[in-house]
């Protein structure tokens, strides 16, 4: 008896790694990323430019719409546009879409987070919504008066809906729109550039640290890495030296600074532009180049000496430490709790390299 004909169909392999454009993962990063200009230097132009151009009350509404709600604004999957996301968020039932933020958060946060709530009491009161955020991620990335107001939301779901569509149609009219437009042809060399490599030979930490250019940030993203099942990687010229996370079921996603592969086949000088001032914008500061000049002298320094040896503040070292080492100048580990810097002496000569075959091509 011959074999049913479904026995020589096979289904089509799963592609592992995949680089694509991921529009709407890429302009709710974006919208994101507005609110960390603060916190983060070396943010793209565009960044940097458009959170000037709010007013101090556009900034912390904005601020207050991207924190509180991310969970609801962020997607599940992959969409073709962010208008075509704007009018599924439209189309969704106002309870599922705060459900949906509820469900994340019952999903994700501590470690040692109790079964103490379900869907129904983590909004029974504004005393519980906080507590149980509190209990998720610790008391000190928690704003309470921030999830104060965002529970008046929260438990009054067509409202919530309405401000959030309300918000991101504003910032995609206003700022996105033209800004996706102008940005997409560089995007799609980026994207053509990393999909003609063969990623087989590597693993998917591998994968991860050659497209993104860096190395990976801490161990639970290693654990990530390691049980993904796919791995998406989305380029954007917002991001500067840092990458961004975005999760689909069993897959990891990745938005990264746009930039061409090593020995591209692919002509795209604007792409060798970006990336080079990406890597010279970590130069261009007095006290990040002091920070490099005395980690090289010392073969390595700690944080806490970086400060009283600079005279720096708490917060502009770690500002300048986050950049310089995502940039990767240099490379992080922890000795006793205290978080110590080395400098990437391969990461430095390789930039002076660049720069010459980029102004001497």
């Amino acid at each position: 008896m011959a074999p049913p004909i479904d026995n020589f169909i096979e289904e089509p392999a799963r592609i592992r790694v995949r680089v694509g454009l991921a529009p709407v993962q890429n302009a709710v990063h974006s919208l994101l990323l507005l609110t960390k200009t603060e916190k983060l230097s070396g943010l793209s132009d565009w960044v940097i430019n458009t959170a000037h151009q709010l007013s101090p009350e556009e900034r912390e509404h904005h601020h207050r719409v991207m924190i509180a709600f991310y969970h609801a604004i962020v997607p599940e999957r992959r969409w073709s546009s962010f208008p075509v996301y704007l009018q599924h968020l439209s189309n969704m039932d106002a309870e599922a879409l705060r459900n949906k933020m509820i469900k994340s958060y019952l999903e994700m946060g501590s470690h040692n987070a109790t079964d103490n709530f379900t869907k129904e009491t983590v909004i029974a009161s504004e005393e519980n919504y906080i507590a149980f955020l509190k209990e998720r991620f610790s008391e000190k990335y928690v704003d309470e008066e921030l999830e104060g107001w965002a529970y008046s939301y929260v438990i009054n779901p067509s409202a919530m809906q309405e401000l959030i569509i309300s918000h991101l149609q504003r910032y995609w009219d206003d700022y996105l729109s033209t800004e996706w437009e102008r940005t997409l042809p560089t995007l799609k060399k980026a994207v053509k550039a990393f999909q003609l490599v063969d990623f087989k030979e590597m693993d998917n930490i591998e994968a991860i640290e050659y497209i993104t250019g860096q190395p990976l940030a801490s161990e639970w993203t290693e654990d990530k890495c390691k049980s993904a099942e796919g791995l998406y990687f989305a380029p954007s010229l917002h991001v500067g030296p840092y990458v961004g996370r975005f999760y689909e079921e069993n897959l990891l996603g990745f938005i990264f600074g746009a930039r061409l592969p090593d020995n591209a086949s692919i002509h795209a000088p604007e792409l060798s532009q970006a990336e080079i001032y990406m890597r010279l914008n970590a130069l261009a500061d007095e006290n990040r180049l002091q920070i490099l000049r005395h980690i090289g002298e010392k073969d390595g320094s700690c944080s806490t000496e970086i400060i009283k040896t600079l005279g720096l503040s708490q917060s502009a070292t770690s500002r300048h430490l986050t950049q310089l080492t995502a940039a990767g100048y240099l490379t992080a580990r922890r000795i006793d709790g205290a978080k110590c810097y080395q400098l990437n002496k391969e990461r430095i000569a390789n930039t002076m390299d660049t720069v010459k075959a980029f102004l001497m091509s």
